[in-house]
């Protein structure tokens, strides 16, 4: 069952499908310092987005597929 957006922000899968990458890469690229971290971290670990993260995130996918297509 999905779990509810906590003040209006995003889950791990639903920030996934919005840059088109899987759940597993935005992780990593969370944990390897590529992404910024998450906007909150509940006490089970669940990681949650705010738009702001949303577009700062786009920015860097945009920007990584640019120089990966050269």
């Amino acid at each position: 069952m999905p779990r509810p957006r906590v003040n209006n922000q995003l889950t791990t899968s639903q920030v996934a499908r919005q840059l088109g990458m899987s759940v597993g890469r935005v992780v990593s690229w969370v944990e390897r310092g590529a992404l910024p971290p998450p906007s909150f971290i509940d006490n089970n670990g669940v990681r949650y987005f705010d738009q702001e993260w949303l577009r700062k995130a786009k920015e860097v996918v945009k920007v990584k597929g640019a120089i990966l297509s050269k």
